[in-house]
């Protein structure tokens, strides 16, 4: 977890991973197995994009960029909307991903889909 503090997203970056995290539950199935799951629904990602701007502890820095725990966390917390019956599920899904941006950040990882 302390290495998510470490590394960031550019603006670019976050806004291409918002916006291929929207198309991602729209892919056709074939392709959708191929790319790493991503639980949150657009609503959610919807959040995710306003906080990005809004939420004090968790939003950007000056400069645009954001590091991967203030993204853990902006994921977490939209997740509070969900259903008890999928909010366990999808707190470990945002952690999974996050970890994994992580990992493709470091030139590693199969997540270079929701970057590209």
């Amino acid at each position: 977890m302390q290495q998510l503090g470490k590394h960031h997203l550019t603006e670019h970056q976050f806004a291409q991973l918002i916006g291929k995290a929207r198309l991602y539950n729209y892919l056709p199935r074939g392709e959708k197995l191929t790319i790493p799951e991503l639980q949150l629904n657009d609503g959610q990602l919807s959040t995710v994009a306003k906080d990005y701007y809004q939420d004090e502890p968790f939003c950007r820095n000056e400069d645009g960029n954001i590091n991967l725990w203030k993204v853990y966390n902006l994921f977490t917390q939209a997740n509070k909307s969900s259903y008890i019956d999928t909010f366990l599920d999808r707190n470990v899904n945002a952690f999974d991903f996050s970890n994994s941006l992580l990992k493709t950040l470091s030139g590693s990882g199969n997540y270079h889909w929701f970057l590209s």
